[in-house]
């Protein structure tokens, strides 16, 4: 109870901080509202702003800048229904462009990008299927993450073993963790030391590793079912079930974590020694340099796949309201989300990859923070694992909701209910029935969703037939980057 009532005081002075900073000019002067939330980073990225106006002399006859930022909280939900009913704020933060642009909301920016640096292109290739809908550009990226295998290199020295290599198979990772769990609970009651936190987010990568996704070609079908989903799904249950690499969710429930962590409540246990790593990205440092501790020692490790590397790449992305009336002020502000300062400051702060990677590749602050060398190769490897194997989770317009349904599976093989085979078929079955809501409810869809499975049965005559495939029949990217590597694909001569 005392907790809870330090957290809403901290989060009333937060708003009060949040009035007064992002008020709008005196003078009465334009304020545009950002849907951004309430945090301590936001308001420092909005004073930030207002600094840069000023610097690039975007300012009225007083110096002042000739429009300001005022922050308002919001969620994905919330902010869907003001955007259909014209009351959304003018920059939408946190957007799913493949929900909200379909419906009409986001202002299309693709020609503003592609003249001003902003389009995909220029910064992370693979953020290309974050940021469009139907080749067309509506957001761009506040920060960016390619979360992978933080490690806690400590523990692992303390143990008399070097950390984890940055690529491994899952069957290093069974044989290394296995020798970790023994010697970090050699002489204990009972288990008390795990190799890993929960992460039945690798699901999806090790999957993929191994040549499948969860959509087809066309984004028509699910592929759930596949062989590699059922290994990859078998196997990570092994290390929970079986071997105890990782908590349970009993083991999960009982732990008694710090729950000061803002990005997650593994972070304490990564700190204390109970888990050896965690799944997450850099932003974990707005945690570990707010931690009154020693430092910690990290490495940064992929997650252990097969053949075909890969990250699930995300990205926190800002949209320009379709009903704003200061449109021409909004795309300023994507202006400075690009820019050195913006950039600059997400390279102090740690808070995800900055949008625009060239103010990172070639800047020694940003792989080695001047007295945080203990931070190790996390900066380093995700940028440029971000650059190189990162891709977005494969989204369908026939699947508009997005449900976990790899999550779905996975619970229910930990809670005994099926079989690995079973509850992907299962989960298979939920998006086929979702899909066909959706084609049949949707009549702008219809059209489109039947020439999609005409062009689904063209590709799998050609693959049948061991014919390369056109790469402009391919609306997946996973199978895009996939085919593209395997040389299965004939790509347009221009």
């Amino acid at each position: 109870m005392k907790n809870l009532f330090l957290i809403i005081a901290v989060l009333l002075c937060l708003a009060g901080v949040v009035t007064y900073l992002t008020r709008a000019d005196h003078d009465g002067g334009t304020t545009l509202v950002w849907t951004a939330g309430l945090s301590a980073d936001r308001i420092e990225q909005v004073a930030a702003f207002h600094e840069w106006m000023k610097k690039t002399g975007r300012v009225n006859e007083k110096g002042e800048p000739i429009f300001r930022i005022q922050l308002e909280a919001a969620d994905n939900q919330s902010t869907l229904i003001q955007a259909v009913s014209g009351m959304a704020g003018d920059l939408i933060d946190h957007v799913p462009v493949k929900r909200f642009a379909p419906m009409g909301v986001l202002e299309d920016i693709t020609d503003f990008a592609r003249e001003n640096g902003l389009d995909p292109g220029n910064n992370y290739g693979a953020a290309r299927d974050l940021l469009m809908y139907d080749g067309r550009q509506y957001a761009y990226a506040c920060n960016l993450a390619a979360p992978a295998l933080l490690c806690n290199a400590d523990l692992f020295r303390k143990y008399g073993m070097e950390p984890p290599p940055e690529e491994w198979t899952p069957e290093e990772f069974e044989r290394i963790g296995l020798e970790y769990v023994r010697r970090a609970n050699a002489g204990k009651s009972r288990q008390e030391a795990f190799f890993a936190g929960a992460m039945p987010n690798m699901i999806l990568p090790l999957a993929r590793s191994m040549g499948s996704d969860m959509f087809n070609e066309t984004l028509t079908a699910s592929c759930l079912t596949d062989p590699a989903f059922v290994k990859a799904l078998t196997i990570y249950n092994r290390w929970v079930d079986e071997l105890h690499l990782i908590p349970n969710a009993a083991e999960i429930a009982s732990e008694s974590a710090d729950k000061s962590s803002v990005n997650s409540a593994t972070i304490p246990q990564l700190v204390s020694g109970r888990y050896a790593m965690i799944s997450i990205g850099r932003y974990v440092n707005m945690d570990l340099r707010r931690f009154k501790i020693d430092p910690v020692h990290l490495s940064f490790s992929q997650y252990p796949e097969y053949d075909f590397k890969n990250l699930v790449f995300m990205s926190r992305n800002t949209a320009i309201y379709r009903g704003s009336k200061h449109k021409e002020y909004a795309k300023i502000f994507l202006l400075f989300l690009a820019s050195r300062e913006y950039n600059e400051l997400l390279v102090r702060s740690s808070d995800g990859l900055p949008p625009n990677p060239k103010w990172a590749e070639n800047n020694p602050e940003y792989h080695t923070p001047p007295g945080r060398e203990y931070e190790g190769n996390l900066h380093t490897n995700e940028l440029k694992w971000a650059k190189t194997i990162a891709l977005p989770e494969s989204l369908s317009p026939y699947y508009p909701l997005a449900e976990d349904k790899i999550g779905y599976a996975y619970e229910r093989v930990a809670g005994g209910l099926s079989t690995p085979e079973e509850a992907l078929k299962l989960a298979d079955e939920g998006i086929a029935h979702s899909i066909r809501d959706t084609v049949k409810s949707v009549a702008s869809l219809r059209e489109r969703y039947q020439a999609d499975c005409e062009l689904q049965k063209k590709i799998d005559e050609y693959k049948a037939a061991g014919k390369k495939i056109p790469a402009e029949w391919i609306k997946n990217p996973f199978h895009l980057r996939y085919y593209r590597e395997k040389n299965m694909l004939e790509e347009t001569k221009r």
